[in-house]
């Protein structure tokens, strides 16, 4: 059996900075374990690895919603300590990311990566899922490598675990900019 807490998360964005007619979205922290104290259209970043599958440990719940919400990790109990993860949502229409640094997308000439979450699917550790990654350098498409480096996006496997810095999370089709087009391999 779980056992709820909600916490107030400082230095969280929804899509923009909040203004004083926007709430500021809530992540709310359990004690718990396994997918069971997951609550429906949520994604949970649980504490250990497995799911805390050998003790009821810490899960970070962070509400899925139509809209895309940004969780800035800033400053919270949950920046850097999550170990595995997982999403329930229905099977269709809903999508999670994790980014390793406090902002979330691919905004800007920075190097930024991103593992994304299926619905009902458990992570049990978040090292070595296949993601997009930014980064500058030469790329190779179709056989051809680039002549000059340039900011691209990759895909490669991603070491997240404890590694937290912001979570993105909302309907499919509200969250196209976290699915940039893959440039090429590095």
């Amino acid at each position: 059996m779980a056992t709820a807490v909600t916490l107030t998360l400082s230095g969280v964005c929804h899509a923009q900075e909040p203004t004083a007619a926007q709430a500021v979205p809530q992540v709310q922290e359990v004690i718990g374990q396994g997918t069971g104290d997951c609550p429906s259209m949520s994604l949970c970043l649980y504490e250990d690895l497995n799911l805390n599958q050998s003790k009821a440990a810490r899960i970070w719940v962070f509400a899925v919603t139509d809209a895309r919400t940004d969780y800035s990790l800033r400053g919270h109990a949950a920046a850097n300590k999550p170990s595995s993860g997982y999403m329930r949502t229905p099977r269709l229409g809903w999508t999670a990311h994790l980014f390793p640094d406090y902002r979330c997308g691919f905004e800007g000439d920075r190097e930024a990566e991103a593992i994304s979450f299926r619905s009902d699917q458990p992570y049990n550790s978040l090292n070595g899922h296949v993601g997009r990654a930014k980064r500058y350098g030469y790329f190779s498409s179709n056989g051809t490598w680039s002549r000059e480096k340039y900011w691209g996006i990759t895909e490669q496997g991603l070491n997240l675990n404890d590694r937290a810095g912001c979570i993105s999370v909302g309907a499919f089709r509200n969250t196209d900019e976290l699915r940039p087009q893959v440039s090429g391999d590095m």
